[in-house]
């Protein structure tokens, strides 16, 4: 009963050995030793890992199962682009997948701000989220996105984006290079 094989399950972009070598859990240790929170701390440590839970399976097995980070924005830096996920972590300086919106702001340092912006972004649905190629936030009640027919979409704040986004949908198909729905009960197109 001591560990004699480690199966992964859930990587994408990770290589199960990185997972493996971040789990730090040598073949031969007995099962029951496994510390198995330590062992998912520290795969929690990669920073592409949003959760992992670590589970002995006996006779011989530690399973590792792990949810990476889905990026929904990218933003700017001084030595290239960077991925972020819907709570603002910046997990990979890599170039973004095609489709994936640049996001500006005005502070770049409101965190708070950024989470609940990529949250709202992360929650919409995937028709409207599709269209959407870059994020502008001037201030918390100045939010636009850039949609990929070169429109405006005016989002104003994340308040009652639940009530926005239907709205939105309603309406892109109305003329206009602007399209307003910072105010959902009244939304506009100029």
């Amino acid at each position: 009963m001591s560990v004699g094989a480690i199966e992964v399950t859930g990587t994408d972009r990770l290589s199960e050995p990185e997972v493996v070598a971040a789990l730090a859990v040598p073949e031969g240790t007995p099962l029951m030793q496994v510390d198995t929170s330590a062992a998912a701390h520290r795969v929690a440590g990669i920073a592409r890992v949003a959760e992992v839970s670590v589970h002995r399976e006996f006779p011989s097995t530690i399973r590792v199962d792990v949810m990476e980070r889905v990026p929904v924005a990218y933003r700017d830096s001084g030595d290239g682009p960077h991925l972020l996920d819907k709570l603002g972590v910046d997990f990979a300086a890599e170039p973004p997948p095609p489709g994936l919106p640049k996001i500006t702001m005005a502070d770049p340092g409101d965190a708070e701000l950024l989470r609940a912006v990529l949250q709202t972004v992360g929650g919409l649905p995937p028709e409207l989220r599709g269209q959407i190629t870059s994020i502008d936030v001037g201030s918390p009640s100045d939010i636009s996105f850039g949609l990929t027919d070169g429109r405006t979409l005016v989002w104003g704040s994340v308040e009652r984006s639940g009530l926005k986004a239907p709205v939105a949908l309603a309406v892109l198909h109305q003329p206009g290079q602007t399209i307003d729905v910072s105010s959902p009960n009244l939304p506009t197109t100029k």
